[in-house]
């Protein structure tokens, strides 16, 4: 997948100060279904497929946003969200808009 990343340039540098609650407002920009844990004191929060968002159901997770990130993690979870935002129709770009940093 990553020969597949159209800006590497933003895919190496943009990603290091991406927070959780980014990645949020992305799946709100992306309707992208945005789950937080039902464990109690738990801070993860998985995206999902609007279509599927039943939690036993793997078909619609996308990915898990953990509390803190960082530089690996945004890349792990980009290449994820591209892969659903391509299954779409829509391109790396709309995800790096949605991101802000384009």
């Amino acid at each position: 997948m990553a020969n597949e990343i159209e800006r590497k340039d933003l895919f190496d540098k943009g990603l290091r100060n991406i927070t959780q609650s980014d990645w949020i407002r992305v799946a709100g920009k992306l309707n992208i279904s945005v789950l937080k844990s039902q464990s109690g004191t738990s801070h993860y929060i998985s995206l999902r497929v609007p279509d599927v968002i039943e939690t036993d159901n793997l078909k619609g997770f996308i990915t898990t946003l953990l509390p803190n990130l960082y530089k690996q993690a945004n890349r792990s979870i980009f290449k994820s969200i591209l892969k659903y935002v391509k299954s779409k129709g829509l391109s790396e770009d709309d995800l790096w808009k949605a991101l802000g940093l384009l």
